[in-house]
Order: C-alpha cells, then structure tokens, then sequence
C-alpha cells in the first residue's frame, strides 16, 4: 500500500493545481506545495504513510501561513473610481414611479437613470426627491430626501 501512495499524493498535486488554475484568487497553491513535498517524500524508503500525511499538513499550513500575505501583495489588483461613483450622495427627482418589485426612474441633473429603492418597503411617487446611497450595476439605489422639487 505504502509504495503506491506516490500516486495519491500526485494526483492531490494535480488536482491543487487545476483548481488554482481555475481561477483568480490563492485557493488551493497551498496544497499543492505541501503534496509535492509529500510526493518526493513518498519515495524514501520505508517511510511510514502517517509521516507523509503530517508532512503534508504542516507545510501546507506553514506556506499558508507564510506565503499568502506575501502573494497578496503581489496580486493585489489597482482598484480604479470611475465617474458614476460621483453619484454617490448626489440628489435628484423621480420621474418615474419606483417599487423593489418594479425600477423606475430617477433624473439627476440632465441625466435619467434607472433607480431601485434602499429599503424593501420603500415607494417613490413621481416627483420625490431622492439621494443616491450606492450603485449596483447599472441601476442606482436611492432613499427618499424629506422634500419636494
């Protein structure tokens, strides 16, 4: 049994890689270190199964440990503002009725855009004065501003 727990350990390391591979974020490197070190382990003879698996372990956990913040740093992504986060906090008017069930639409400056209500019980009549809170895709999410244009 013992002599065939390389194949094991390979296809952990390979399975680790696909899964990193897969995607943008650091999931799975760990393992992968921490399997090739058990794979060449895994090959000395007379080594139990038990050594290879805390071996494993523990440097899956230390190059978790150790590495991670190192390669977030390094992956770290520049988060750019773009223009539409300028809405934030900005106030306009409804120019079309607004439910959590049905978008309207809210008129800010010269621009119209299509507005979702913060609260889930909130509804915006026409002409209700309302200010951006954030922005979800390519809709606003607006509360009501206790006035009237």
């Amino acid at each position: 049994m013992e002599q065939y727990l390389w194949i094991v350990w390979l296809v952990v390391f390979a399975l680790s890689v696909i899964v990193e591979a897969s995607g943008p974020n650091l999931v799975s490197v760990w393992f992968a270190v921490g399997s090739l070190i058990s794979l060449i382990i895994s090959f000395i003879p007379g080594v139990a199964w038990w050594v290879e698996l805390i071996v494993f372990v523990v440097i899956s956990a230390v190059s978790f440990i150790a590495l991670r913040p190192v390669f977030k740093r390094f992956l770290k992504r520049n988060i750019f503002n773009t223009n539409i986060d300028s809405y934030a906090g900005k106030r306009g008017y409804v120019v079309e009725e607004i439910t959590l069930l049905k978008p309207g639409s809210v008129k800010i400056g010269d621009v119209k855009w299509s507005a979702i209500p913060l609260d889930d019980n909130a509804k915006f009549e026409v002409d209700d004065v309302v200010e951006v809170v954030a922005i979800n895709g390519n809709k606003l999410i607006v509360r009501k501003v206790e006035e009237k244009k």
